[in-house]
């Protein structure tokens, strides 16, 4: 199996992405793939929830990418692991990787994106909440996009700059796809739910758009307090059950494409 790299994007802030990374890297886990999540997001959000420390982070593995192009970059000095998830952080040097850099800055770097990540089955990539360079070159390396959002008709502009940052990602990355939209904090019996899922409906066919919402539930705050995924939190919790069945999903449509290429 070749590695495939999954990068977890919505334009618009604070709609779900740090919590569906973790969550949907640990279900791959669970599966038995070997995962790696990537952290781009200055605001350390994944070193916080899931209450890690590294000594080197991904500015540390960016800066040394760069000032020592020729040396092959031993990723296992930036991953630390936790419950057989292995992780590379962010912190907040990552605002001035660009002051390192010089022409190209996206260019520059999806380097790191094509690292030799061959002893992984699965790269989840979690992004910040808005359209940089950091996400640009993450884009160019990327095969599937997962996207989570909020039932609101606020969220509906950020999945419209999510198709236009697509549209042009496509230009160096022909093969990226958008491969689910999933709703998160999801009441299903509200007029806002079923309103908003009828306008995905509308924007994306029936196997971008999943039917599986990731329910809204006290579990998810629970087992960040404690540093932990929903898995080993609490298995039994409904959103681990959501979150175990879009991967499900996912995995199930991603094989079938791969046996109709052999074919």
């Amino acid at each position: 199996m070749k590695t495939e790299k999954i990068s977890l994007i919505n334009p618009k802030g604070g709609a779900g992405k740090t919590v569906s990374a973790v969550n949907i890297a640990y279900a791959l886990v669970n599966k038995g793939y070997k995962t790696l999540l990537i952290d781009s997001d200055p605001r350390s959000a994944i070193q916080v929830y899931l209450d890690l420390e590294s000594e080197n982070t991904l500015y540390d593995l960016l800066k040394d990418k760069y000032e020592n192009y020729t040396v092959n970059i031993n990723l296992k000095d930036y991953i630390i692991s936790k419950n057989g998830l292995d992780v590379i952080i962010a912190d907040e040097r990552l605002n001035e990787i660009e002051k390192i850099y010089k022409g190209d800055i996206e260019s520059e770097l999806t380097c790191f994106v094509d690292l030799d990540f061959q002893d992984y089955d699965f790269v989840v990539f979690d992004t910040e909440g808005t359209i940089n360079n950091m996400t640009r070159a993450i884009l160019r390396g990327t095969n599937y996009i997962l996207t989570p959002t909020q039932p609101s008709n606020i969220d509906i502009n950020g999945i419209r700059d999510l198709l236009s940052l697509v549209e042009t990602a496509k230009r160096k990355n022909p093969s990226i796809e958008v491969k689910k939209i999933f709703l998160v904090r999801a009441k299903q019996q509200t007029n806002a739910y079923k309103s908003f899922s009828e306008q995905l409906k509308e924007i994306f066919d029936e196997k971008q758009f999943s039917e599986i919402a990731i329910r809204e539930a006290q579990d998810v705050i629970n087992a960040m307090s404690e540093g932990l995924d929903i898995f080993s939190y609490k298995k039994s919790s409904g959103v681990a059950i959501d979150y175990k069945n879009l991967v499900d999903e996912f995995l199930e449509e991603i094989e079938v494409t791969e046996i109709i290429k052999e074919i």
